[in-house]
């Protein structure tokens, strides 16, 4: 009761302003699609009176294979071998597919094997895609990067950054020579594997990049400095870097994904799916030292938000009331696909739909729960 009366001030959660449920839609245009796969939907911005929101892209292939039997025609996963596509739409509800925004690179280069996770930054009149990357071929030891393209429109053409903008951190060390991502001797840094799903705001004229992180020895037996998934931050005063990564990384303790944006005078996150924190939303005065503010149910996987003012840098952040998350792959249906989602994380509505509480799974929903 004394947390009730001083952390939570005597609010239940449809007083909240960072509560809320969420109702979802399909999108005509990315649904799901046999052969192809569809994921990891950016930020959406809005240009010329058209919504824009970049993804991982498959091309038409047979289903995944796993990591030891892929080959450079056969994935390992579904965010193996891709490129990143756009679409547009005029409505948010119905959207066309665009084609190839970002290519994987040359042979040989850090980012030939796949580039996926994408998000978008408009910053200065121009257009930044921020996406990871990984060597061909892809295993369950090999290193994740951060790589950056540029544009002076949204549709393009992009202009490949020639190296990475992130890198992993301090290595641990591995142990034996299995392509077994858990077998290690030591984990070295928080993000010493992977660093992934970049998020992007604009703060104080400088860029903030926020990532989810791995370090060496995801599923290990060895006692964890760090947790399996994390975030981290990095800011830098250009596009280009060079990105100085926060000194209290990682920022958050759990989440899936990165996922954040400037509200009010602070910086809030949805930390989703990993840890002991996940399914809550939190907020940070100084965007590093995030509080729990919210606990949500059902929240949408890898969502791109329609944020107006995400880039504004204005010290007012408005939040948002919706946008895209993806379905992840199952065995009946191993190709993931985009779907729309809708909620109430604005400073500018009090919508009641999206304050429900006791929210219940269906039928359907406790079955497939039940598959997976």
């Amino acid at each position: 009761m004394e947390r009730y009366k001083s952390y939570w001030q005597n609010k239940e959660s449809k007083e909240n302003e960072f509560y809320t449920s969420f109702e979802y839609f399909s999108i005509p245009g990315l649904d799901y699609e046999e052969g192809i796969s569809r994921r990891d939907p950016s930020s959406i911005i809005y240009v010329n009176d058209k919504y824009y929101v970049y993804y991982t892209r498959s091309p038409k292939t047979p289903a995944p294979v796993g990591y030891a039997r892929a080959t450079d025609k056969l994935p390992a996963t579904t965010w193996d071998l891709c490129d990143i596509f756009y679409a547009t739409s005029s409505d948010g509800i119905q959207w066309e597919e665009q084609g190839i925004s970002v290519a994987r690179g040359p042979e040989g280069e850090f980012d030939d094997g796949s580039v996926f996770t994408p998000d978008i930054m408009v910053y200065e009149g121009k257009y930044y895609l921020y996406y990871q990357a990984v060597k061909f071929p892809y295993k369950q030891r090999t290193k994740n990067v951060i790589g950056m393209s540029w544009a002076e429109s949204p549709d393009g053409p992009w202009n490949r950054y020639s190296k990475p903008v992130l890198e992993t951190g301090e290595a641990g060390e591995w142990l034996g020579e299995e392509d077994n991502r858990s077998m290690i001797k030591s984990y070295g840094a928080f993000d010493s594997h992977k660093v992934h799903d970049p998020n992007l705001i604009i703060r104080g004229g400088k860029i903030w990049m926020y990532y989810k992180a791995h370090p060496m020895g995801v599923g290990s037996k060895l006692k964890k400095p760090y947790p399996d998934f994390s975030m981290g931050l990095a800011i830098a005063k250009k596009p280009e870097g060079p990105f100085d990564k926060h000194p209290l990384n990682p920022v958050s303790a759990s989440g899936h994904e990165a996922l954040v944006w400037p509200y009010k005078e602070g910086v809030a996150t949805l930390i989703t799916a990993n840890g002991p924190e996940k399914n809550t939303v939190q907020w940070a005065e100084d965007g590093v030292n995030f509080e729990v503010k919210s606990h949500i149910v059902l929240p949408p996987d890898a969502a791109g938000l329609f944020c107006s003012d995400k880039y504004l840098d204005n010290g007012m952040g408005k939040g948002f009331t919706w946008g895209l998350s993806h379905i992840s792959q199952k065995p009946e249906r191993p190709w993931a696909y985009i779907i729309g989602f809708r909620c109430d994380l604005s400073s500018e509505t009090d919508n009641k739909k999206y304050k429900r509480e006791n929210i219940r799974f269906d039928e359907y929903s406790r079955l497939n729960s039940t598959k997976r």
